[in-house]
């Protein structure tokens, strides 16, 4: 072999061995000296191509630049790299990069007249040689080691471009992990920062329930130190109630089941009180394969579940106070027409009678000169008592109380028909005539309610009155054909609040369908088994 050839194989043996080690050491060192190392390795590299610089450039999408990371050089006097190189300065070469080619130039003239530019500045930087090997280390950078002459021209044989590629995928590959170690830090900062400072409670536990950590919030939630509360368990810190309830949600959580749950549980305190909170858990996988964590997020709602204690104590109180008020109402019903039957209407009945008496007794000579009056007065006074019998029955039906709630529908509904011309089809299935007496009632006051409102809106004569009785509820429906109304702009009355007030307390519901020239439909359903519980309660 002629000595030039054993002298380049010789040159490259050394790059080899310059290379290897220089990946060896940054494979294993901290991520604090890989910049002095960096530095130390391209120097030895330098060195063995014999060439006057090399340095590494990142690129820069933002800036459309190279800008300069690393230099080492062999020469003393060699001119400074640039510390930023825009692309529009080397168009040519920066699109052959973007595209992943190696450039080797042994002069600048080499570059083809769409170059010039890229030649142009070149010159200026008293280049002579380039060799530019492009790295794709990560998909969001990517970085050019460049090796460049400035006292010589040089040629850059294809031995040495293949070692220096492996230069270039090193510092990519290093870089890449030093910047992945760098965001995962700064993640890690940011995450502690929160910790710490989070108005809310946080936790961060095992798979298996330990408590490893909690921020200061939680602490001050609770009263107990973080060392308190991370040697006590999740059981001890809460109700046993709830604690049975997260149990398996938390199963499922570890089994991968679902990857969150919110839950509202106590805690207790270290001074015995509790406190309610809502508690937000999700699993917190990592990498690498290891066991990931738990972290429970935890809000003080002890004052909203107050509150809503009070609230509901306040509706229990109000709807027992509504129940009574209904049962005074109808007492007072039953009171005032007994009255108004058995007293005043009696009594109006029985002065009718004594005018009737009292005008056989007078002569005919007198009875000419009273006139027609007498006989104007009884009349009179039957008119007044039929409308004192009629107002009697609407306070109180003794045909519902009698009869049960087919007779007095049907009494109603003639009722209706009769003084006020309503064109009415009532149809009863399956109702059970031993409905009890509560649930009657109720159904009986809303069709009362829904007919009166018919008869005062619906600007119709045309109505269906529908009940049935199944095995899973009693329905009663009023239907029809009228103006209707907007229930999503209409506020509904006091007639409607009324009827959903009766039902509620019997443990039914109201529905009220309604569009303008379309008519309205209100539907009162009972499920059969309160109407079962109201029956055992009789």
């Amino acid at each position: 072999m002629p000595p030039q050839a054993r002298k380049r194989q010789s040159r490259l043996r050394a790059l080899k061995k310059r290379i290897t080690e220089f990946g060896q050491r940054l494979a294993v060192s901290p991520l604090e000296h890989i910049d002095d190392i960096v530095v130390e390795g391209l120097k030895g590299i330098v060195k063995c191509v014999g060439t006057d610089r090399i340095c590494w450039y990142e690129l820069d999408d933002e800036l459309a630049a190279l800008l300069h990371t690393y230099t080492a050089a062999c020469r003393s006097g060699a001119p400074m790299s640039p510390k930023r190189i825009p692309s529009d300065r080397m168009p040519f070469l920066a699109e052959r990069l973007a595209r992943h080619h190696v450039v080797a130039l042994q002069d600048p003239k080499e570059l083809p007249p769409q170059g010039h530019k890229d030649r142009q500045f070149l010159e200026e930087l008293g280049v002579k040689s380039l060799l530019l090997i492009p790295s794709g280390y990560s998909p969001r950078r990517k970085g050019v080691l460049g090796l460049s002459s400035y006292s010589v021209k040089r040629t850059w044989p294809e031995d040495v471009i293949s070692q220096l590629v492996i230069v270039a995928n090193i510092l990519g590959a290093t870089l890449e992990r030093r910047y992945a170690q760098a965001a995962i830090q700064e993640s890690e900062q940011r995450f502690r920062y929160l910790f710490t400072q989070a108005s809310i409670g946080i936790a961060l536990e095992t798979i298996d329930g330990r408590i490893l950590e909690v921020n200061p919030a939680f602490c001050s939630m609770l009263g107990y130190s973080p060392e308190e509360i991370t040697s006590a368990t999740c059981e001890r810190l809460s109700h046993p109630e709830d604690e049975k309830i997260e149990k398996v949600l938390f199963e499922e959580l570890r089994q991968r089941l679902r990857p969150n749950y919110t839950i509202q549980k106590r805690f207790f305190r270290k001074n015995g009180s509790q406190m309610w909170g809502q508690v937000n858990v999700s699993l917190l996988d990592r990498n690498s394969g290891r066991v990931p964590l738990v972290i429970g997020m935890v809000s003080d709602i002890t004052e909203q579940k107050t509150a809503e204690a009070a609230i509901y104590e306040r509706d229990k109180e109000l709807q027992r106070l509504a129940g009574h008020l209904m049962e005074a109402q109808e007492e007072e019903r039953r009171r005032i027409s007994r009255e108004l039957h058995d007293d005043i209407g009696q009594r109006v009945s029985l002065l009718a009678c004594e005018l009737d008496l009292k005008a056989r007794e007078k002569s005919p000579a007198k009875q000419e000169s009273k006139g027609a009056l007498l006989p104007e007065i009884r009349e009179e006074l039957n008119a007044i008592a039929s409308d004192i019998h009629k107002l009697s029955h609407e306070l109180h039906s003794a045909s519902l109380q009698c009869g049960g709630i087919k007779v007095a529908l049907k009494d109603l509904c003639w009722k209706y028909s009769s003084n006020y011309h309503l064109e009415i089809d009532l149809r009863t299935e399956g109702i059970d005539s031993n409905l009890p007496p509560d649930v009657a009632l109720c159904l009986y006051r809303v069709a009362q309610e829904a007919l009166a409102n018919v008869l005062k809106h619906s600007r119709t004569k045309k109505v269906l009155v529908k009940l049935s009785q199944d095995s899973e509820r009693v329905r009663l429906t009023v239907k029809d054909s009228g103006v209707g109304f907007n229930t999503a702009v209409q506020s509904q009355g006091l007639g409607l609040t009324s009827m959903r007030e009766r039902l509620r307390l019997c443990g039914g519901m109201l529905s009220v369908k309604s569009l303008p020239n379309r008519g309205t439909e209100i539907t009162a359903e009972i499920a059969a088994a309160k109407v079962l519980a109201l029956a055992a309660t009789v």
